[in-house]
């Protein structure tokens, strides 16, 4: 968490300051709509990779695939300013699965996980360009395990694990409140699975990372 910390820390601290000046050079607030919401489907691509051990040893060359998956997602904002924005991301609950690969591909699908990551993030959209309205963002995002199902490895779990978040994006105006958007997150996000594979307990450090790749509507009212 420190690491994650660390990386995603002065990204934070940049739009924060941008939000401080927008919003105290701010003059008036009725020639824009405070709230917006980013609704449609998804790509979750993991950029993997995973340690495992088995009783306590580590495994030389194993580790697991994370299966990519689509989504629906729907991100609701509020506009500070012109400018400046804090979006919250929740998603419909999507399911992954995970298969060891590497010295240790003969156990095959090691488990499903049924999860719904949650995204909070600062965002600075610039000025339009034509009906183009770029934006980017950073912040903290939440891994909610909802189950998780064994299938190689027994009484499998995967943990909750907190994450940070780097966007970016543009909307294009269709109207004044309706519009079109294509968006991109990055996700910097760790987390642990055990179980049991033959008796033996079964530990995996996984690092999942995920590109979020979203297009949809987007409403301001």
């Amino acid at each position: 968490m420190n690491k994650v910390l660390k990386e995603v820390t002065p990204a934070i601290v940049a739009l924060a300051s941008l939000a401080f000046v927008q919003v105290a050079h701010a003059q008036g607030t009725a020639d824009y709509d405070r709230w917006w919401i980013r609704t449609g489907p998804a790509w979750v691509a993991f950029d993997e990779k995973a340690e495992l051990s088995v009783a306590g040893s580590t495994v030389p060359g194993a580790g697991a695939d994370v299966k990519d998956n689509a989504a629906f997602i729907t991100e609701f904002g509020y506009r500070f300013t012109p400018h400046i924005s804090l979006g919250l991301t929740l998603g419909i609950p999507a399911t992954t699965t995970l298969t060891a690969n590497g010295t240790a591909a003969s156990v095959g699908k090691i488990g499903k996980v049924k999860y719904g990551p949650a995204g909070l993030t600062l965002q600075y959209q610039f000025d339009g360009i034509g009906g183009f309205h770029p934006y980017v963002g950073a912040g903290v995002t939440y891994l909610k395990v909802f189950s998780s199902s064994g299938e190689a490895v027994q009484n499998f779990d995967v943990h909750q694990a907190w994450g940070g978040i780097a966007q970016i994006g543009t909307e294009y105006s269709l109207s004044k409140n309706i519009g079109l958007f294509i968006d991109l997150k990055k996700l910097i996000l760790r987390t642990n699975a055990t179980g049991t594979l033959g008796g033996a307990p079964v530990q995996a450090h996984v690092r999942l990372d995920p590109l979020v790749v979203q297009t949809g509507v987007m409403i301001r009212f």
